[in-house]
C-alpha cells in the first residue's frame, strides 16, 4: 500500500512594493463607504513631477483650489488651515484621503492645485536624492479621466499620485556610502601612520 501525500496550494496575493508600480489590487476599485456611496478613486499626476523624476514630495500648503473643463478656478473654501503633507507615489501603496475635494459644486474637473507657502518643501527623486523646493507659488495636478461630481459621492476620496518609483539602484545607496566612508577612513587612517 502506498502512502500519498496530498498538499492542497493556497491562493496568496503577493504585492511587492518595489517591483509592482501599482501595488493595490483590483478589488480596491469596488470600495464603498459606511452608506454604500461609491469612493472616488482620483490618480493625480504633475507634469513638474514627471519633468524632474520626483517619487515623493513634502508640501507646505496653504490652499486648495479645482480647475473645471472650462478652466475656471474653484476654490476649496473649507481648507482653512495650513498643512504639511507628505505625497508618496503609487508605487508605494500609500495614498491620501480628502473630504475637502468632494465639498466642490457639481460639475466636471480637470486639475486640482495646490497653493505652497514660501517655505518646507521639498521633492524627493528616484535615485533617493531630495531637493528643497521654495521657488514654486503653486502645484498643478491633472486628474486622470477627471472628476465628475454629482453631489451624490461618498464624504472622502482617496487621492493617489502618480509619481516614479525608486530606481533599483537607490536601494543600494545606502551600502554604497557605507563603503566609500569606510574607504575614506582607512585612508585617513593610513596617513596618520606616515606622518
Amino acid at each position: 500500500m502506498y502512502n500519498l501525500n496530498i498538499h492542497v496550494m493556497k491562493k496568496t496575493e503577493f504585492y511587492p512594493t518595489i517591483w509592482q508600480t501599482i501595488p493595490y489590487s483590483y478589488d480596491v476599485f469596488g470600495q464603498c463607504d459606511a452608506e454604500g456611496k461609491q469612493i472616488k478613486d482620483l490618480v493625480l499626476k504633475s507634469k513638474v513631477a514627471s519633468e524632474k523624476g520626483v517619487s515623493e514630495m513634502t508640501l507646505n500648503i496653504s490652499g486648495l483650489s479645482a480647475f473645471d473643463k472650462k478652466g475656471k478656478e474653484h476654490f476649496i473654501t473649507d481648507f482653512t488651515r495650513q498643512a504639511v503633507l507628505n505625497l508618496k507615489g503609487m508605487h508605494t501603496g500609500l495614498f491620501i484621503k480628502s473630504k475637502s475635494v468632494l465639498r466642490l459644486k457639481a460639475g466636471e474637473y480637470t486639475t486640482i492645485r495646490f497653493y505652497l507657502d514660501s517655505t518646507g518643501n521639498r521633492f524627493g527623486y528616484s535615485d533617493r536624492s531630495s531637493e528643497t523646493m521654495n521657488r514654486f507659488n503653486h502645484l498643478d495636478f491633472e486628474i486622470e479621466n477627471g472628476l465628475r461630481i454629482k453631489g451624490k459621492e461618498a464624504s472622502h476620496v482617496v487621492l493617489r499620485f502618480d509619481f516614479e518609483p525608486y530606481t533599483l539602484s537607490s536601494y543600494f545607496k545606502p551600502v554604497q556610502q557605507l563603503f566609500k566612508r569606510s574607504k575614506s577612513f582607512k585612508t585617513a587612517l593610513a596617513d596618520s601612520f606616515l606622518d
